[in-house]
C-alpha cells in the first residue's frame, strides 16, 4: 500500500486529529483523482473544523494548482451553500487560509503567488473548481 492510499484511509478515521494530519500529508499528494476527492471530503469535514483548517493551510502552502483545485471545489461547495450553518463556517476557515496565503506571497519571494495561481484555474475542466477560483478571486484583497 502507498503512503498516499494509507493516508486516504487515515482521512476515513472517527479521530479528527488523525484526519488533521491525513489532510495535511495528502496535500503534497494533490492531483491524482483519488486524492484530490480525499482532500475535498477533508476540507468540507462535517464533524471537527481541524481537519478543515490544517488541511486548507497544507494546500495554501504548497500553492500550486494541483493543491488549489480540491480548495477552489471545495470553496465553491461552502460558499453556494447559504442556508447551511456548518458550510458557512467552513468558508470562513477556507477565507481565512486564503489570508494566510497572502501572507506567504508577501513574505516569499519564490512564491507564484495565490491570485496567479487561481487565475490559471478559471479555465480548468472542472465547472466546481472554475466556480470556486472565480469566486475566491474576487473576494482577495486587489481584485477587479
Amino acid at each position: 500500500m502507498s503512503l498516499a492510499e494509507t493516508l486516504l484511509r487515515l482521512a476515513k478515521s472517527d479521530d479528527f486529529s488523525e484526519r488533521a494530519r491525513a489532510g495535511t500529508e495528502l496535500s503534497r499528494f494533490a492531483g491524482s483523482d483519488a486524492v484530490d476527492q480525499g482532500l475535498l471530503e477533508l476540507l468540507l469535514d462535517g464533524d471537527n473544523t481541524s481537519p478543515v483548517q490544517d488541511t486548507a493551510e497544507a494546500l495554501i502552502r504548497c500553492g500550486d494548482g494541483a493543491a488549489l483545485r480540491p480548495f477552489a471545489a471545495a470553496w465553491h461547495r461552502a460558499d453556494s451553500a447559504k442556508d447551511d450553518t456548518h458550510l458557512t463556517e467552513i468558508a470562513d476557515y477556507l477565507y481565512g487560509a486564503t489570508s494566510y496565503g497572502l501572507w506567504l506571497d508577501a513574505t516569499d519571494p519564490q512564491r507564484t503567488g495565490l491570485q496567479t495561481v487561481l487565475a490559471t484555474l478559471l479555465d480548468d475542466q472542472d465547472e466546481a473548481v472554475r466556480k470556486g477560483a472565480g469566486s475566491l478571486l474576487s473576494t482577495l484583497p486587489g481584485a477587479r
